[in-house]
């Protein structure tokens, strides 16, 4: 009797998986277990300064903000290819701000390709390495 119960346990885990497979397979609903692919983008701040990085769309538009506390990083997650501007506001210690264009970037967001990518910033003491100067204003725009 213990072999039939054993020989019957065996016998129905082997039996599940395939009919299992054989309901997902032949079954009429259309959906699908698969992902899409992510692109992303870990930014890296490499200073003593807090960087608040603000992601928009290049032709207009806000996409996210990101804040990297000093020596610290995150990773931006974008779910489809877009041309971007990069802007930067870095607070020293004693709330000393500057405002930076950190320029253009593109993620592509395909079945077949994305991107995994690295920025990492640093700022001097002297205020220079994120780029051209803009103004309060021009880091609060969406373009």
């Amino acid at each position: 009797m213990k072999k039939f119960i054993l020989a019957f346990i065996i016998g129905l885990t082997s039996i599940i998986p395939t009919v299992a497979q054989y309901n997902y397979w032949d079954s009429p609903i259309t959906s699908s277990y698969s992902s899409q692919p992510s692109a992303f983008i870990s930014f890296k701040n490499l200073s003593d300064y807090t960087m608040t990085l603000r992601i928009v769309y290049a032709q207009g538009g806000y996409y996210t903000t990101v804040v990297l506390r000093p020596y610290s990083s995150s990773k931006v997650t974008f779910s489809k290819s877009g041309n971007f501007k990069l802007k930067i506001k870095a607070t020293s210690s004693n709330n000393h701000v500057s405002y930076h264009d950190g320029g253009k970037f593109s993620v592509t967001c395909t079945n077949n390709e994305w991107t995994e990518g690295e920025m990492s910033f640093q700022m001097s003491s002297y205020g220079n390495g994120l780029g051209p100067s803009i103004s309060a204003k021009q880091f609060e725009s969406d373009y």
